[in-house]
């Protein structure tokens, strides 16, 4: 049974690219994290802002559903 879930929705996409440019930007990491570091942070991040406005949004995204996005 595939485990694909519905298309990401623009609220889901604005958040991730609020997420993945707060993340990059974090001066105290820097950018010399693994490819696999950044994205469980942006995902870590995603899933915290999600419960608040102006989100509110129900997702179960995964780190690497995220990072292919």
């Amino acid at each position: 049974k595939s485990k694909r879930t519905k298309a990401y929705t623009a609220a889901e996409d604005k958040l991730l690219c609020e997420c993945w440019r707060d993340i990059g930007q974090d001066p105290k990491t820097g950018a010399e994290q693994k490819a696999s570091t950044f994205w469980i942070r942006v995902h870590r991040e995603f899933h915290e802002r999600k419960k608040f406005p102006p989100y509110q949004i129900l997702s179960t995204r995964g780190w690497v559903s995220i990072s292919k996005r």
